[in-house]
């Protein structure tokens, strides 16, 4: 694969990235339902790792960890950037294994991303905190999880403009 390929490919899926997140800051960020807030990062994680498989998936979900990590209040240091980096190897080896690239692909990778963000929080409240943190993490998920709606089809535009089947 030619380089210049592969550097286009990253470009357009960081201005995909770069533009819903913005949607996040401008526009979920203001918005609350049952007292949270949507969050976008672990489903852009799982999304993008069902459609770029096991090596480019884990990197695309460091590079957005370490921004997070940076960039938003995380409970430990480099919090987002492990749990990211592992949710991201978890989804894409259960989509390269039990399903094809589409939505129902995307669903489930999106699910494991927040279930291990959610567990990794967890394990950082202590066991006094589970419940109310598990509850939390589960309406985190539900007002989130139909803007799946918005995110895979940027990122399946982006994979079938990008990708050249050899």
């Amino acid at each position: 694969m030619p380089k210049r390929y592969i550097v286009f490919k990253w470009v357009v899926y960081a201005l995909a990235t770069l533009l819903l997140l913005q949607v996040q800051t401008w526009v979920l960020d203001y918005v609350t339902v049952w007292g949270v807030t949507a969050y976008l990062a672990p489903m852009l994680v799982g999304v993008v790792a069902s459609y770029e498989g096991s090596l480019a998936g884990p990197l695309f979900a460091l590079v957005l960890g370490i921004l997070c990590d940076l960039g938003t209040p995380s409970p430990a240091a480099a919090f987002f950037t492990f749990t990211f980096t592992a949710a991201a190897l978890a989804a894409a080896l259960m989509a390269e294994h039990l399903f094809s690239p589409g939505f129902l692909c995307s669903l489930a990778s999106t699910t494991v991303c927040y279930l291990i963000t959610a567990l990794g929080r967890l394990l950082l409240l202590g066991r006094e905190a589970w419940e109310t943190g598990a509850y939390l993490a589960l309406r985190e998920f539900l007002v989130t999880l139909p803007l799946l709606l918005v995110v895979f089809p940027v990122y399946r535009w982006v994979n079938r403009k990008t990708t050249i089947e050899y």
